[in-house]
């Protein structure tokens, strides 16, 4: 499955997709509204027969991007979708970029994800997240 990939319309959209993702978005609208903002901060949508399905972002500052948010819907979900989004979005940054991330010490299937990127995990952030409390695995990238 193909699809286009645009900038994002609205926080509103954005918003509406983190939430449908990750069955409740850990970012308000308002932080969206903030983040689109940030001269710092990527986005890049993708769409399928013109509807969202996904997005990712993050932020870079100098030569060190830090991904915030990697989001595709359940319908969409399982389908190689966010490799090739997140594949697509590495273009945009210069070759020797520094890319990092967290996720869930529980998330396997984001770690799967990530590792078959190139990934590696390089430190533990012990209870990060809530809500359940779970551990942050740091992973890194050099494009």
């Amino acid at each position: 499955m193909k699809g286009e990939y645009r900038q994002p319309k609205s926080a509103t959209e954005l918003y509406m997709l983190a939430d449908a993702a990750y069955h409740g978005s850990p970012w308000s609208i308002d932080v969206f509204k903030h983040d689109l903002a940030n001269e710092h901060a990527s986005y890049l949508v993708l769409t399928i027969d013109d509807q969202p399905v996904g997005f990712v972002a993050g932020t870079l500052i100098i030569d060190e991007l830090s991904i915030s948010n990697v989001a595709v819907i359940p319908d969409y979900q399982r389908q190689n979708l966010g490799a090739n989004m997140l594949q697509t979005w590495f273009k945009l940054f210069e070759q020797e970029t520094r890319v990092l991330l967290e996720v869930r010490s529980q998330n396997i299937a984001a770690q799967h994800l990530y590792t078959k990127l190139g990934f590696q995990v390089i430190a533990t952030r012990q209870a990060y997240y809530q809500h359940p409390v779970d551990d942050a695995l740091i992973m890194e990238k050099i494009l």
